[in-house]
């Protein structure tokens, strides 16, 4: 008996609507972030928070919907932060 194998399963199930748990989580931290910075900063220098809270929002969704070449966000700047800190010297060994 034949069984088909599927392909092409490298999709994340989706947690609340179009999102998935880990955009979910980049979305709301950052969003948490602007929350607690309104109380903190909103009163006193309005200009500074809105500036502050759209940089941190940017960065949220940014990290959370930006692909290039099928990688997201966080894996690529995992692999730059491990590209810089190991070691470039290459011995050869016959």
């Amino acid at each position: 008996m034949r069984f088909t194998v599927p392909q092409f399963i490298e999709h994340e199930a989706k947690i609340i609507g179009p999102l998935t748990f880990k955009q979910l989580i980049f979305v709301g931290v950052a969003g948490a972030a602007v929350f607690l910075l309104y109380f903190s900063l909103a009163k006193t220098n309005f200009p500074l928070f809105l500036l502050l809270g759209a940089l941190i929002m940017l960065l949220g969704i940014l990290l959370a919907f930006v692909r290039i070449n099928g990688r997201t966000l966080p894996v690529i700047l995992a692999n730059l932060f491990r590209f810089l800190i190991s070691p470039k010297k290459y011995i050869w060994h016959k």
